[in-house]
């Protein structure tokens, strides 16, 4: 008894040891996915030039400077952390930044008013008037950030901006009549994303007659889909196993109509406030307070498609939030159900045909659409 005892055991230790082994390695790739982040890199912002504190500008030229300031269209004092007229006035005569630099500045300003006006989405110029802490931290400031923009190199963002904006407005426009939604206005930037990637993408990356690899098609659906939830909503979401960002826009964060719409309004915000939940059935939106499915729809696509969380893995952490009391069931459900969604109607296509993919589930979600007829 005691000998086939031990050879049981002989036998039994190393198959345990083998899956112990297995489970480990799976393990440990599962861990790997689920604490992952993605960050968009960003070069080091310019130096901006500093004044002169031994060789201060008269007051004329201190008033000029300000005229041009006021003539760019900054506000005053700042409202929403801009810099604004007094801000930049203090830094002048701190020797903080030189003339040149405001001048060039305000000059900057002026041509993207005029040509986001004439482009049909004029953003406010206190938009632009923000030294962000992502900015701070890759050695950005407003002057720089704003003499990038405003060269021809940069118009194919501009434009995506601009246009964003301007579709974005149209929504506003006609939201109180229900001639507009923000399902239809959020899934409408993708066609703009897409121009924007045939003006831009396309003329820097040298074009190939070999074929496509299945990876390289992934990557660009995987580019464009990061560029569009930058321009939607901006936000991320905070991995509880790390305490940071599941992915992050850099500076291009708040590159977004939301944060642009606060700076028209001089109010702050929320993206669910700013958005709503317009055009999503019902069954995707679940209760009243669960008003930021535009934003949550958004980051459920990265993660599932850039970062390749498991829906299943999204499904627990909403099953969480009810057993924590962070969220109801019905809240719970309905966000499930868009997750789902976006798995079964949306992934799968998105890299081969991006705009087809998007209107499949504009018709899923839709709630004046019966799923069966999408």
């Amino acid at each position: 008894m005691r000998h086939d005892l031990r050879r049981y055991l002989l036998w039994l230790i190393p198959l345990l040891i083998l899956l112990l082994g297995i489970a480990g390695y799976f393990g440990v790739q599962l861990y790997g996915d689920l604490t992952s982040t993605l960050a968009v890199e960003v070069m080091p912002g310019p130096a901006t030039e500093p004044g002169d504190l031994s060789n201060m500008p008269a007051i004329e030229d201190t008033t000029f400077v300000e005229r041009r300031l006021r003539e760019a269209g900054l506000n005053e004092i700042p409202i929403l952390g801009d810099t604004a007229v007094a801000g930049h006035l203090a830094r002048l005569e701190n020797g903080e930044v030189g003339e040149e630099t405001l001048l060039q500045y305000a000059d900057n300003l002026i041509y993207l008013n005029e040509y986001t006006t004439t482009n049909g989405g004029s953003i406010p110029t206190s938009f632009w008037d923000v030294k962000s802490p992502e900015m701070i931290e890759n050695g950005w400031d407003e002057y720089g950030v704003v003499q990038q923009i405003a060269v021809p190199d940069a118009e194919p963002y501009l434009l995506l901006l601009t246009k964003g904006y301007g579709r974005f407005l149209q929504f506003k426009a006609a939201e109180a009549s229900g001639d507009d939604t923000a399902l239809d206005a959020a899934l409408d930037m993708f066609a703009l994303v897409e121009d924007y990637w045939e003006d831009y993408w396309t003329a820097v990356t040298p074009t190939s007659d070999d074929a496509v690899s299945a990876e390289e098609t992934r990557g660009v659906a995987n580019g464009k889909l990061l560029v569009w939830q930058s321009l939607v909503a901006g936000s991320t979401r905070i991995n509880p196993l790390t305490n940071k960002p599941m992915f992050s826009h850099s500076i291009f964060a708040r590159d977004n109509v939301g944060t642009m719409y606060q700076y028209d309004l001089g109010e702050a915000m929320s993206i669910a406030d700013v958005w709503g939940v317009t055009g999503f059935a019902p069954q995707f939106v679940g209760t009243p307070e669960n008003n930021n499915q535009v934003e949550h729809m958004s980051i459920s696509m990265v993660l599932q498609m850039v970062l390749e969380e498991p829906v299943t893995i999204l499904a627990a952490i909403e099953e969480e939030k009810v057993v924590a009391g962070q969220a109801d069931a019905a809240e719970a459900n309905a966000d499930m159900a868009l997750n789902s969604a976006i798995h079964n109607e949306f992934a799968s296509s998105f890299a081969e045909n991006g705009l087809q993919a998007v209107e499949h589930l504009r018709c899923f979600l839709n709630e004046m659409e019966q799923a069966s007829d999408c």
